[in-house]
């Protein structure tokens, strides 16, 4: 029996080029001191994985409360007694007697002196009416002159009552004295902080870091419409007054002149003002003196005509 043997030969270069990257730390100075506010105590959150209810969005009704069966394979018998009320008679205050066989006697000093030592001085309180009763001793008599009274009459204020249509609630403030039991006072040192300049290094030149917006141009492969409203023309009508002339045949009227005579009764006659044609303006300026009427004794319904 033959036996054949397969040989792998598999190309790999020597040396293996690997690549590794290696991070390198980058110090970043900070020139002026930034403060981080750091709560005390400081929060801890700790977060504690719990299960999450699934949301079942089909109207689902859940009986409340919820009915929970729980089968029990096999019967349990628990024995208990009985409950039968027992009462036990106690007497209250409850009376201990103690017997004693052999009398004992103790011989006790009655008053029984209490000696008892205080290492300070004790003030004894003396009680002292007051006012202090004060007598004083006068070896000869004194005469005090007193006037005779006189009565005096003194009005009495009547009371006088206010309309206040609106009341205004007034707070008066009653100064009470309040007297507050303090010791002697103690002497409390209080520090007074000195203010000091703080010298800051500051780097000259200072570095500025000036952000500079740069427009950035996206160019869109596809066009884009962007809608924009035309203004659509409306024709609106306007309305032209449109003038013809009317030719009306005109005939000159004739003035007549009438005289008035200057009578009281001439108030009687009615005056006609309903005349179609006015008087020519040369005449009007002629006879404007001879014409002066007084419409203070003219009647309202004869002046109108009716």
């Amino acid at each position: 029996m033959k036996v054949f043997t397969l040989t792998v030969i598999k190309k790999v270069p020597v040396p293996v080029p690997i690549e590794k990257i290696v991070h390198v730390p980058v110090e970043k100075h900070i020139h002026v001191p930034v403060k981080v506010k750091v709560l005390k105590p400081y929060p801890v959150v700790k977060h504690v994985p719990y299960e999450v209810k699934e949301i079942i969005k089909v109207p689902y009704e859940v009986p409340q409360p919820y009915p929970v069966e729980k089968k029990i394979p096999y019967a349990v018998h628990v024995p208990y007694d009985r409950p039968v009320p027992v009462k036990v008679h106690v007497p209250a205050p409850y009376p201990v007697e103690k017997k004693v066989h052999v009398p004992v006697k103790v011989h006790v000093p009655a008053p029984y002196p209490v000696e008892k030592i205080v290492h300070y001085k004790v003030e004894k309180h003396v009680h002292v009416d007051k006012p202090y009763p004060v007598e004083k001793v006068v070896h000869y008599p004194v005469k005090v002159p007193v006037e005779k009274p006189v009565p005096h009459y003194v009005d009495k204020p009547v009371p006088h009552y206010v309309d206040k249509p609106v009341p205004v609630p007034v707070i008066k403030k009653v100064p009470v004295p309040v007297h507050v039991p303090y010791d002697r006072p103690v002497p409390v040192h209080v520090e007074k902080p000195v203010p000091y300049e703080v010298k800051i290094h500051v780097p000259a030149p200072y570095p500025v870091i000036k952000e500079v917006p740069v427009k950035h141009e996206k160019q869109v492969p596809y066009p884009v419409k962007i809608p924009v409203e035309k203004p659509v023309h409306v024709h609106i009508e306007k309305h032209v007054p449109e003038y013809h002339e009317k030719h009306v045949s005109y005939k000159e009227p004739e003035f007549v002149h009438k005289h008035i005579e200057e009578e009281h009764h001439h108030h009687h006659e009615p005056i006609h003002h309903h005349s179609s044609y006015s008087a020519p303006i040369e005449e009007h300026h002629e006879h404007e003196h001879e014409v002066q009427h007084d419409f203070n004794y003219h009647d309202y319904h004869s002046y109108h005509g009716y």
